[in-house]
C-alpha cells in the first residue's frame, strides 16, 4: 500500500485483502469512501498520482491489505454497500420505541457487537450506527441480561433502561454468578437491585392500601364481613409473595370466581382491582424511573 494513491477517478476500484486469510474484495473507492478511515486516507493521498497495483505498474485497480479476517471485511462491506433499515416499529416517537414482533426484521444480537465494532472502528455514518442501536435495543425483549450489560459497557443509558423492563422477572437471585458476571459494573447491577426492590416496596403498598369498599363505599349488607375477609386474607397473603414482576391486579381478580353470585360484590372487586391496575401501571418498570432518594432497606 505505500505506494498506492488514488487518482480520484470515480470508477476506481480497489482489491481490498484479508491479510490472515489471503481472500481479496473488489471495492470501489466510493464504497470505501463511506469509512471515515479511509476517507482521511485518500483526502491525504489525493495529489493526482497514479495507482499502482502491487506489482508496481499503473493500473486503475490497487490492492489495500488490511489486518481483517475474510468475515471481518465481508461484514464492513456488507454494512456499506447494504445498510441494516431499523427494525420495524409500531410507533417511532416517545422515550420506549414500540418494536413489531416480526422476527425476521430484527438482527441477532449476537452479531451486533462485532458489527458495531467495525463501525466504530471505521468510522461509518450516524446513520448506521442508529440503526444499529434501534436493534440492540429490539433484542432487549429476547436478550434482556446480555443486552443489558452490553448497553451498560458501552454507555447506551436509553438502551440499559429498556432491558432494564425486561429483567423484572425472574427474580435477581434466580440467576447464576456467571450470569450476572457479564454487567460489567457493580453500580449496574445494584441499579437493578433498586429497581426490583422499589417496584416490590411500592406494590405491596398499593396492595395493602387498598380496600374492597373503599369508605363503604359499595358496600354489600348481605355479604360485606365475608367478601372483606377473603379480600383482606387475600391481599395479605399476596403481600409476602410479591416480586418486581407480579401482577397484583390479576391475582386479586382471582377473587371474582368466588363472590360470581352476588354482583355487588362482583362489583366492588371489579372496581378494586381495576384501581390496583391503574394505580400499578405508574410504577416505575425501567432503572431510569426509579426515584434517585431511594435507597435498598429504606421505609416506604
Amino acid at each position: 500500500m505505500s505506494d498506492q494513491i488514488s487518482s480520484g477517478s470515480s470508477d476506481t476500484y480497489f482489491h481490498v485483502r484479508s491479510l490472515p486469510d489471503g481472500t481479496e474484495f473488489h471495492v470501489s473507492r466510493h464504497d470505501l469512501e463511506a469509512c471515515e478511515a479511509f476517507k482521511d486516507m485518500f483526502a491525504c493521498c489525493d495529489q493526482g498520482f497514479e495507482l499502482v497495483s502491487d506489482k508496481g505498474e499503473s493500473s486503475q485497480e490497487a490492492v489495500l491489505d488490511l489486518d481483517e479476517t475474510e468475515h471481518a471485511l465481508a461484514t464492513l462491506f456488507r454494512l456499506i454497500q447494504h445498510p441494516p433499515e431499523p427494525p420495524a416499529m409500531e410507533n417511532s416517537e416517545g422515550t420506549r420505541p414500540w418494536f413489531k414482533s416480526d422476527a425476521g426484521s430484527v438482527i441477532p444480537f449476537p452479531v451486533l457487537p462485532f458489527m458495531l465494532h467495525l463501525v466504530d472502528k471505521y468510522g461509518l455514518s450516524e446513520t448506521i450506527i442508529r440503526s444499529l442501536h434501534l436493534h440492540v435495543q429490539c433484542n432487549a425483549a429476547m436478550n434482556p441480561l446480555p443486552v443489558y450489560a452490553y448497553a451498560i459497557a458501552h454507555d447506551l443509558p436509553k438502551i440499559a433502561a429498556e432491558a432494564s423492563a425486561h429483567l423484572l422477572h425472574p427474580p435477581l437471585s434466580s440467576y447464576t454468578k456467571e450470569d450476572i458476571r457479564i454487567i460489567p459494573t457493580v453500580t449496574a447491577y445494584h441499579e437493578l437491585l433498586r429497581l426490583h426492590e422499589y417496584r416490590k416496596s411500592r406494590l405491596r403498598e398499593i396492595l395493602l392500601n387498598e380496600d374492597l369498599f373503599p369508605h363503604g363505599y359499595g358496600t354489600c349488607p348481605t355479604h360485606r364481613q365475608s367478601a372483606t375477609q377473603l379480600w383482606e386474607r387475600k391481599r395479605a397473603y399476596l403481600a409476602t409473595q410479591i416480586e418486581a414482576a407480579t401482577d397484583i391486579a390479576e391475582e386479586m381478580h382471582d377473587l371474582a370466581g368466588q363472590l360470581s353470585s352476588c354482583s355487588l360484590c362482583r362489583k366492588a372487586v371489579t372496581a378494586a382491582v381495576e384501581m390496583l391496575q391503574y394505580k400499578c401501571q405508574k410504577v416505575a418498570r425501567t432503572v431510569d424511573y426509579v426515584p434517585q432518594d431511594y435507597w435498598l432497606g429504606a421505609v416506604q
